[in-house]
């Protein structure tokens, strides 16, 4: 028995049984001895039983049965573990740069698997792989920004901050976590007006007014807006 076979197996298994979901209690009754082989060897960096990969490996129709309809706690104890974030990076340390560059799959599915073993350590309450999880998304939204037309987040990094912290929290197993932040960014991104660089020392030929002195604050909705200079 190998990775190879246990999934050919599970696979098969799905395929016969059309469950509407599953878990890891229905892989233990349904394919034993691939159950077997993944728990004694399909480890985390933690020592866990690493299900992320084996569902990512799944036929694409069966890996969003998952969990499907399980409910995830809604509160975990927090605490700040560095050595469990620090077992994670040390072991993908030449890696590191598919946050900043991919330059093919291989570093797109590598940069996939860093970003869920922090996912999910963070999801059990590490603050500290809950932090690094989101320094190292905002490497690739400000990638998405200049290249998958995701302008309109320019200038918005509280809400990216909080956005990213919220798929964090929400991803269950949707398969990858980068395209499940991706498509939220790219969902959200919609409502979003798109903000304007400019200078506020900059003055009018026509005026001496400088551009900080058209800011009006619109009391009705909140805002604060700035009315174009006149040349």
């Amino acid at each position: 028995m190998n990775f190879d076979q246990a999934v050919k197996n599970l696979n098969r298994s799905l395929q016969k049984r059309q469950p509407s979901t599953f878990n890891h209690s229905w892989v233990k009754n349904s394919v034993r001895k691939s159950y077997k082989f993944i728990v004694e060897n399909i480890k985390t960096e933690l020592g866990d039983t690493d299900w992320d990969l084996v569902v990512s490996s799944l036929d694409r129709s069966y890996q969003k049965l998952w969990l499907k309809g399980v409910k995830r706690k809604k509160e975990v104890n927090q605490y700040e573990n560095m050595a469990e974030v620090e077992v994670i990076l040390d072991k993908y340390k030449n890696k590191l740069y598919t946050f900043l560059i991919q330059a093919d799959k291989a570093d797109r599915q590598i940069c996939d698997r860093i970003s869920i073993r922090l996912v999910r350590t963070a999801q059990q309450g590490n603050l500290v792989a809950r932090q690094k999880a989101i320094t190292f998304s905002k490497h690739l939204i400000d990638q998405w920004i200049v290249g998958y037309d995701l302008t309109c987040w320019r200038g918005y990094n509280d809400r990216i901050e909080e956005n990213i912290d919220r798929c964090i929290r929400r991803y269950r197993y949707s398969g990858s976590f980068i395209v499940y932040l991706r498509r939220t960014f790219e969902y959200a991104g919609r409502a979003l007006r798109s903000l304007e660089v400019c200078n506020l020392d900059e003055c009018s030929t026509v005026t001496e007014r400088r551009r900080s002195e058209n800011l009006v604050y619109d009391q009705d909705t909140g805002e604060i807006r700035l009315y174009p200079l006149k040349r």
